[in-house]
């Protein structure tokens, strides 16, 4: 039987560059800017709260609060029960993005730069390099960046303003910040109104004064004395339903929209690039609170969908089928509550918090979520850790993780993205395609190349590319969607997923149509196969079947394996694929053969056994 063999060869020079010792993008690279915290340590007893609980607040109840008995308390407060998570909390970037400055918390060099950070600072009567010394604030720990904040004392007030260079710290240099037209100091150039929402808790927009520098415990779990009014009145309480009061008077919730509040590019309804009405719990998006930029502003997206700007994982979030997991597995006629452990957030949630329990950080947990009860799909928390542990298994200081992974981050893929026995048959056996694992006795398990090349790329190298972020580096991407060749031809800064590894062997234009008939074949493959089982055909040809569609790539996890168990199957179905060919020619490049298929049924006297049409 005639193979698609120029099909095979081609992938197969792909592929063979993977193990000439390619070097490929790591994933576990922060994924987002750092965003904020206090520069306090824990105390070890309760300490004076640093803003009031006052005696309006509204006794707890299954209900959250209403907003307007609602205070903030600090961190300080909260870490008075919460002992177990302030030390590590305070030593997060979410807990430093903001810090007043000093020798320990500037990391930029100002011995270098002078000519870039020239500016005339108020009360002054010329332009000069700014110093160390004239900083107030910094802005970030320098992950990225680095950014510096002066203070400018008037009669009755503090305005803030951030100055127009900073520290690249991928560079390590020194470079321009903010609009090329836009004086300084000026409205482009205000802390309060375009930065300090992120960067502080409990700000007051009006007045631009913050409770806390960072983002402390209210700005994820709203304000606490409700909260902490509850604990006063119950006290150490086991009775279940006061329990409840307590933990209902407080956000506990894996929504994503409470990292969106951030991690995202919009506008408020009264103009502030950050939401300034919306509290944990609440409804991000509705009218008035805040209003994501439209996709198609190509300002903040590439034309491939990716994001172009820093805080925009919330915006690539929600296009991505990781915010539909719930509502797609919900409208399942097989559903189960198992499903909800990689379709919602709520399930591996609770967990986390009956572990917060288990470790005295905790009083109580809700019940686990059920069909009925689960609210999110798979969210921020699904992959990153809330609290990350600074103490190790042997009790030695650990750094945080900068992007706070709960996991490995192939591993956290492959915990959903495999095959389960609770749909009672095969089910998006992603990480079986890719590994290899062999799925019926007819046909041997082959491991793509991809994953048995040391330092190989996996699930996040392509599905979570690095793109190009303003003039600050790269952010993975969190569409979850690879940058396709075809789709970057056209967009000079961008790199499309696969010519980042495979550029000597195929150029961009090449490789989609390689892309394209790949998974064309595959999928015509499939459903003549289909189309062509009986009653008396074998089930393992179902099993084989349902495995390569299942996948989802159409070939492109595991090109060969695909091949081989396609061959298998019309084999033993008694069809062949007869490929004919349309050759494309890209600009300057020789012509790519760039397959159509035809299916072709012959007589029952085909002499060709599964080894034969194997393609190998």
């Amino acid at each position: 039987m005639q193979r698609l063999r120029f099909m095979t060869v081609l992938f197969s020079i792909l592929v063979l560059a993977l193990s000439a010792g390619l070097i490929f993008a790591q994933t576990d690279e922060p994924t987002a800017e750092p965003d904020a915290g206090p520069t306090e340590t824990p105390a070890d007893a309760p300490a004076e709260p640093t803003a009031a609980v006052t005696d309006e607040a509204s006794p707890p109840t299954a209900e959250p609060a209403e907003e307007a008995s609602l205070e903030y308390i600090g961190s300080r407060r909260c870490f008075s029960c919460h002992r177990g998570v302030g030390q590590p909390h305070y030593s997060t970037q979410h807990a430093l993005t903001f810090q007043e400055a000093d020798e320990d918390t500037i990391v930029a060099d100002f011995s270098q730069g002078e000519d870039v950070r020239g500016v005339q600072l108020p009360g002054e009567d010329e332009a000069r390099a700014f110093t160390a010394d004239d900083v107030a604030f910094v802005v970030g720990t320098g992950t990225y960046a680095q950014q510096f904040v002066v203070a400018q004392e008037d009669e009755d007030t503090t305005r803030y303003w951030v100055l127009p260079a900073l520290w690249n710290a991928g560079t390590q240099s020194w470079q321009a910040w903010g609009p090329d037209d836009a004086e300084w100091p000026g409205d482009a150039f205000d802390w309060t109104q375009n930065c300090a929402g992120c960067h502080t808790t409990a700000l007051n927009v009006e007045t631009g004064e913050w409770l806390e520098p960072g983002v402390q415990c209210e700005t994820c779990h709203g304000p606490g004395s409700a909260h902490f009014t509850a604990v006063q009145e119950f006290g150490s309480t086991d009775d279940p339903d006061e329990l409840a009061q307590i933990r209902d008077a407080i956000v506990l919730s894996p929504d994503s929209q409470i990292c969106g509040q951030c991690h995202s590019q919009g506008v408020s309804g009264d103009g502030h690039p950050y939401p300034t009405q919306y509290l944990p719990g609440g409804d991000l998006l509705a009218d008035g609170v805040f209003e994501l930029v439209p996709p198609d502003d190509d300002t903040h997206w590439w034309a491939t969908g990716h994001a172009s700007q820093k805080y925009m994982q919330f915006n690539e979030w929600l296009n991505s089928g990781h915010s539909r997991a719930l509502r797609v597995m919900s409208a399942s006629s097989v559903a189960v509550d198992g499903c909800l452990a990689c379709h919602s957030a709520n399930a591996g949630f609770v967990d986390t918090l009956e572990a917060a329990v288990e470790s005295g950080n905790l009083s109580s947990a809700p019940a686990p979520a059920t069909l009925d009860t689960a609210q999110f799909g798979v969210t921020c928390t699904s992959c990153h850790v809330i609290h990350p542990a600074t103490t190790g298994e042997e009790g030695e200081d650990v750094a945080p993780d900068a992007a706070a992974m709960a996991a490995a981050v192939y591993d956290q893929c492959t915990a959903c993205h495999s095959n389960t026995s609770l749909t009672g048959g095969i089910h998006h056996p992603t990480t079986e395609m890719f590994e290899g694992a062999q799925v019926v006795d007819e046909v041997d398990g082959v491991a793509s190349p991809h994953f048995t090349e040391v330092d190989g790329p996996k699930c996040a190298t392509c599905h979570m590319p690095r793109v190009p972020v303003e003039d600050m580096g790269t952010r993975a991407s969190h569409t979850m969607n690879i940058v396709e060749p075809g789709a970057a031809l056209d967009i000079e800064a961008l790199q499309d997923t696969c010519s980042a590894c495979h550029s000597n062997q195929a150029n961009p234009a090449s490789m989609q149509d390689l892309i394209d008939a790949i998974q064309r074949s595959t999928q015509q493959r499939i459903d003549a196969a289909r189309d062509a089982v009986t009653d008396d055909t074998p089930d393992w040809i179902a099993d084989a079947l349902d495995f390569v569609d299942g996948d989802g790539s159409q070939g492109i996890h595991n090109y060969e394996y695909s091949d081989r168990l396609l061959d298998a199957v019309e084999t033993e179905l008694g069809i062949a694929i007869v490929p004919t060919v349309e050759v494309t020619e890209p600009p300057e490049e020789p012509a790519q053969p760039t397959p159509t298929l035809q299916v072709v049924v012959p007589p029952d006297e085909a002499t060709e056994t599964p080894d034969d049409a194997s393609g190998n």
